[in-house]
């Protein structure tokens, strides 16, 4: 069966710019009548990681939000706008209303009458089907709708090397649950294969990805803006990252949440099951787009033969990118530290100091710094042979 995915072109966030993109993109797929019968519950997910004004790319945009909350409403649904944000902030309403706020969230139920997601309640769900997780923790708002409707934004990522729409889903996680996941599935391939789980399990019925103003380089958080002025929409969450991949250059195969769905016969190796329509791929495909400094997302050596495994630390000191502190921009906050999933950082002298012996390379601290004072390096070895 073909997985359609709908690219429409949007040069900006203006209101009629925004309705009519979304407009073109809903309609291959029915269009939201098709999806929101009136009275239904509908959950919008957005990116919400952290706090951080919408120019910085780091979330989705507000006008985004809006325009799909009225259609939504437009179609009688109940709308409902809610995230958990990253590993380093907890699940507390007032943590969520400053984020609603900084992110213009705030203002999106303000003028539309969308319910804001406050409650911080969350369940243990079992996932019989899973294959690297049985039960994961998810928010209860996210289990009493109707409908998840997953607003991504288009960003690369120092882990998964492209946040989407499968990733996105993570934020149904609670805050500070999430290092956890991190700390058990310490390699980037277990770790995507409990993404695709949580995927199979929430199925959201629609995708609607913010790609007018994406990020590239060291995202999610931490990237460089890039307008790359596009809507794309599909049911298919994974799908949709194929095409999302595409368009920034990378080969999907190299994204491990599409690993994974091709590895379960989710999606075909040659991705014919993924039918694009809308707009022309080849005319939407961006120039020199960056990826992350990371060679592979995070470099996994789970698999390493057991006569390697003393080399392990080695191996991990000359051949993985890591986080490093820069002094001078560091406020000693301890979000970093907070964000870390195997406690390997500290605050020292007003400062955060990381133990590389023990560090995973899963790139929460510089994934959630909001001041900038954690760059990723790249040791010398690591140049000569990417």
């Amino acid at each position: 069966m073909k997985k359609q995915v709908v690219i429409a072109r949007c040069p900006d966030y203006s209101a009629g710019n925004l309705r009519n993109a979304l407009r073109r993109a809903l309609k291959p797929l029915g269009g939201m009548g098709e999806l929101v019968k009136p009275g239904r519950k509908v959950l919008l997910k957005p990116n919400l990681l952290r706090k951080a004004r919408p120019e910085e790319a780091v979330t989705t945009h507000p006008a985004f939000v809006q325009a799909v909350a009225e259609l939504v409403l437009e179609a009688g649904g109940e709308v409902t706008v809610g995230d958990s944000p990253g590993a380093a902030l907890s699940h507390n309403p007032g943590t969520l209303a400053k984020l609603y706020r900084a992110g213009g969230i705030e203002r999106v139920a303000e003028e539309t009458g969308a319910r804001l997601m406050l409650e911080t309640g969350y369940e243990l769900i079992p996932l019989a089907e899973g294959r690297t997780v049985k039960r994961i923790e998810i928010i209860k708002p996210a289990l009493t709708a109707d409908i998840v409707i997953n607003l991504p934004k288009f960003k690369t990522h120092v882990y998964t090397r492209l946040t989407g729409a499968v990733k996105n889903l993570f934020g149904l996680v609670p805050g500070l649950i999430k290092p956890a996941y991190h700390a058990k599935l310490n390699d980037v391939t277990r770790f995507s294969s409990m993404l695709v789980d949580l995927m199979e399990a929430i199925r959201p019925g629609l995708s609607i990805v913010d790609g007018i103003w994406g990020m590239e380089g060291n995202g999610p958080g931490a990237g460089q803006v890039r307008e790359t002025g596009l809507v794309v929409a599909g049911r298919n969450p994974a799908a949709v990252d194929v095409v999302l991949s595409l368009i920034a250059g990378i080969d999907p195969l190299s994204v491990p949440t599409i690993a994974e769905c091709e590895q379960r016969g989710l999606l075909r190796k040659d991705f014919s099951d993924v039918e694009i329509s809308g707009d022309s791929l080849d005319g939407v495909i961006q120039e020199n787009f960056l990826v992350p400094d990371t060679v592979s997302g995070g470099t996994s050596f789970a698999h390493l033969s057991p006569w390697l495994k003393p080399f392990l630390p080695l191996a991990k000191r000359l051949l993985t990118t890591r986080p490093r502190v820069i002094a001078e921009s560091c406020v000693g906050c301890g979000e970093c530290a907070q964000a870390c999933p195997v406690n390997v950082i500290s605050i020292k002298k007003g400062k955060a100091n990381i133990n590389y012996s023990h560090c995973i390379r899963c790139y929460c601290c510089h994934e959630t710094c909001s001041h900038g004072a954690i760059e990723l390096f790249k040791p010398l070895f690591q140049r000569f042979l990417v």
